[in-house]
């Protein structure tokens, strides 16, 4: 059976990511950034905000879990909040994007499986 190219791009990006990005995080840790930072910048130009809710929504963490992590994505300067309204358009929530610096775009580009020269 031959291998499914996907599959095997998809895998050459994950361990890049890995193995390059957090280095002082531990593999767990890791892998809850990546894979965070990944739905986030997948989702950030949909016509539906990026909210905590609907990373929870998604992902069966709670609220709690999924704060959790965007913190540590914060305080590495790969994630902004930008606040917004709220759907019934009355409180206030947090729109989640990819912060544009250098750290954030070279995750960004192991992603995508690029590299500017």
């Amino acid at each position: 059976m031959q291998a499914d190219p996907g599959r095997a791009l998809l895998r050459m990006f994950v361990e890049r990511i890995i193995n390059a990005t957090f280095p002082r995080e531990t593999a767990a840790a890791r892998l809850q950034q990546v894979g965070l930072f990944t739905l986030i910048y997948m989702l950030q130009d949909e016509k539906e905000p990026v909210t905590a809710a609907r990373l929870s929504q998604m992902t069966g963490l709670a609220d709690g879990q999924i704060l959790n992590h965007l913190r540590k994505l914060t305080k590495l300067e790969l994630v902004e909040r930008v606040q917004i309204l709220n759907k019934q358009g009355r409180g206030r929530a947090f729109h989640l994007a990819i912060k544009k610096n250098a750290k954030a775009r070279r995750l960004v580009q192991a992603i995508e499986g690029t590299k500017k020269r």
